[in-house]
């Protein structure tokens, strides 16, 4: 198959950044375009009795300065990618909010890309059982064929 459009979803770990590097091949090697899609963290308030988690953002001022610290951290991983895609590359970049995995799937399916390419932060045992992994929820919900870069 060939692909004309690459996803790469890129959260600043070294997996995302294999990923990377795996997504600029395939594109240097069938003329594909690229994606570089960075996902934000949503920060809440709580929805309850004013009872906030533990690290949890307890006002909606610091709501406000977390989702702006999130923004320039996505956009300071994003300008790292860039900068490693090889400028004869057709490349676009973007960050969205919400759930990772969700967001990822939505945006390969609205923008027609034809492979998503994903890092594995190898996480296992329990905490792979309890946390599970962006890479296999996006695994098991695209719609598209899903290179998962180790």
């Amino acid at each position: 198959m060939l692909y004309k459009k690459i996803l790469i979803a890129v959260d600043g770990s070294e997996g995302s950044f294999v990923a990377l590097h795996n997504g600029i091949e395939f594109a240097r090697n069938t003329g594909a375009e690229l994606t570089l899609l960075y996902v934000t963290n949503e920060v809440t308030l709580p929805l309850y009795g004013g009872v906030y988690p533990v690290g949890m953002a307890n006002t909606t001022v610091e709501v406000k300065e977390a989702a702006i610290t999130e923004q320039s951290h996505g956009e300071e991983i994003l300008n790292k990618a860039q900068r490693r895609v090889d400028p004869t590359i057709k490349t676009t970049s973007a960050i969205l909010h919400g759930d990772p995995s969700a967001t990822i799937c939505s945006y390969a399916d609205t923008h027609n890309i034809d492979l998503i390419v994903i890092g594995n932060r190898g996480h296992s045992g329990f905490k792979k059982l309890f946390l599970g992994s962006v890479s296999q929820k996006v695994v098991s919900d695209a719609h598209q064929p899903v290179l998962v870069a180790k």
